[in-house]
């Protein structure tokens, strides 16, 4: 039978310097906090909860920092502090770069998180519930959303850069009374929680729909314009055939052409979080629409067949 999991309501995490002084330089903290404070918020929006995290006052021995985590009920928020604990602590499996499946879990809405979260019952758990397979079962979900995992590389990128820190240690406690052992990370272990890129895998779109608002008309490595998902975007158009059929006049172009495409998008995420789109290429014209009116291109009709 798993183990019953102590109440917790506090994240302990002390920082271990080289030399005997307390001091922490205040920009590489406040960069410290604010990771893992989006990380804390992005867990707690992850499962379904609602949480306000309150910073308590620091506290020598190299440096300590402890936050309280208030919520609806004790239970819920035992369940995100002993699934920060671990997330915080434990040598990744895979850590290099973020896996397809966690950019394809982004959203926490789509059907496949729905009934996960359903079958947790997180908001109706009593205390004798949470155990040791509820939290793995949470921390797996977790390991899905890569804003958990980016804030969490983030977070070592930066204890590494900062050369004063040889030792991290984080405690769950609860009313300030620590509760189990701490979970120590030395300094030649925080490269393994670092993403090595920022930089997403490519997303290849199948019969994209862009409404054309420029093509190139000349020779040479220029940029097109077309209306995509309610966006203007710049691609670039490798699909040779097509054009090729532009350039040389094959086609009557007016303001109502519509490309029906297989397109490539390479992505990274920025600063803030946030998914962006770096490049875009369409890679295959498989048919376009002139005032609506459809013409498969030959290249295209191979694809349809094939």
């Amino acid at each position: 039978m798993a183990q019953t999991i102590s109440k917790s309501n506090q994240i302990q995490l002390h920082y271990y310097f080289t030399d005997n002084t307390h001091g922490f330089d205040a920009i590489v903290r406040n960069e410290c906090e604010k990771e893992l404070l989006n990380l804390y918020y992005d867990v707690a929006k992850t499962l379904g909860l609602n949480v306000f995290v309150q910073s308590e006052p620091p506290q020598e021995g190299g440096f300590i920092e402890i936050w309280k985590f208030i919520g609806e009920n004790t239970n819920q928020i035992t369940i995100i502090v002993s699934a920060i604990a671990i997330i915080l602590s434990r040598r990744p499996v895979e850590n290099k770069k973020l896996t397809q499946l966690q950019i394809e879990n982004l959203e926490i809405e789509n059907e496949l998180k729905k009934n996960e979260l359903r079958e947790l019952q997180l908001k109706k758990l009593t205390e004798s519930d949470i155990n040791e397979d509820t939290i793995r079962k949470v921390v797996e979900l977790l390991s899905l959303n890569y804003r958990v995992i980016w804030r969490r590389s983030n977070f070592y990128k930066k204890v590494i850069a900062y050369k004063r820190i040889h030792k991290v240690s984080e405690q769950r406690l609860f009313e300030n009374s620590p509760i189990g052992a701490d979970r120590e990370i030395t300094r030649n272990e925080f490269s393994n929680f670092v993403l090595s890129t920022d930089d997403l895998p490519d997303n290849e779109i199948v019969e994209a729909s862009i409404d054309l608002i420029s093509p190139v008309l000349k020779s040479g490595n220029f940029l097109w314009k077309g209306f995509y998902n309610n966006d203007i975007i710049s691609f670039q158009m490798q699909d040779d055939s097509f054009r090729a059929m532009i350039q040389n006049g094959e086609m009557i172009l007016n303001n109502k052409v519509t490309l029906n495409t297989v397109l490539l998008q390479s992505r990274r995420i920025d600063e803030d979080g946030h998914i962006k789109i770096t490049k875009s290429i369409v890679t295959l014209v498989i048919d376009y629409s002139i005032n609506g009116v459809k013409h498969i291109t030959k290249d295209g009709q191979i694809y349809l067949d094939s």
